[in-house]
């Protein structure tokens, strides 16, 4: 198998490990998020550019996701 390969059954196994360990889906988008980022970060040495590329906009995503998450768990604590 190619790094890439590995690559991808990782993230796979995290994505469903995620989903059958969580009951929230907003813990299971951040945990998404944290997979991918992982994924970028160790992975960028053996992916290609165009699939870094490929990867980003999810990543974006999931950031605009995770910051509106945030804001109402912020917003759920102030508001009391």
């Amino acid at each position: 198998m190619d790094v890439e390969d590995y690559i991808t059954l990782f993230l796979s196994a995290w994505i469903i490990a995620s989903a059958l360990a969580t009951k929230s889906v907003d813990v299971f988008l951040t945990l998404t998020l944290i997979g991918l980022l992982i994924v970028l970060e160790v992975g960028s040495l053996f992916l290609s550019k165009e699939q870094k590329e490929n990867i980003k906009p999810l990543v974006e995503i999931l950031l605009i996701v995770f910051a509106i998450i945030v804001a109402k768990k912020v917003y759920e604590v102030l508001s009391g």
